[in-house]
Order: C-alpha cells, then sequence, then structure tokens
C-alpha cells in the first residue's frame, strides 16, 4: 500500500489516482497520522461473486469463518542443506 500526504496527495493527485486505477490502494496521512484510504472500486465481477456469497451463505450451503487462524509456534530449522542446494542436487 503506498502512503501519501494530504499536501502531496493534493499536489500530485492524478498520479495517485493512476495508481488506484492501477489496483494499488492509497492511504492518506496528516502529520504522520493515517486519516484514510483510497480503494479501487469493485469490479463487475467482485459485485456478483460477493452477491453469490451471501446467497450460499443464506441458503446454508456455506458458513463463513469466524475469529483469526492462530500463528502458533514459530518453526525452528535444524542445520543443513539450504533449499537452494537440495533443488541444485535434485536437478542434477
Amino acid at each position: 500500500m503506498v502512503t501519501v500526504g494530504s499536501k502531496q496527495l493534493k499536489n500530485r493527485l492524478g498520479k495517485y489516482l493512476e495508481l488506484v486505477r492501477q489496483g494499488n490502494p492509497v492511504q492518506i496521512t496528516n502529520r504522520g497520522r493515517p486519516i484514510g484510504c483510497i480503494i479501487p472500486a469493485q469490479s463487475r465481477q467482485a459485485t456478483e461473486d460477493a452477491a453469490r456469497l451471501a446467497r450460499l451463505v443464506a441458503e446454508g450451503a456455506v458458513k463463513l469463518g469466524s475469529g483469526r487462524l492462530s500463528r502458533g509456534k514459530p518453526t525452528v530449522l535444524k542445520p543443513g542443506p539450504s533449499i537452494l542446494e537440495m533443488l541444485d542436487e535434485e536437478r542434477r
């Protein structure tokens, strides 16, 4: 996500609108604090997909997840060859 100050956004609005047009959200700050965001408009396909999902939820065919995924414990790698070295060995 691109972050831009409100004054710079005002001075270069066309540049940032082009970024949004390309699909990149732009976060707006005022004195370093986020105050808003410009996001690309949803495409017709995304709107149709959202409506289809809502219909499936209403019918009970789909149940939306709730909560967040737990990150669990970080994996500690054992010393040994790197993935790149293993791929090179596999290709030989």
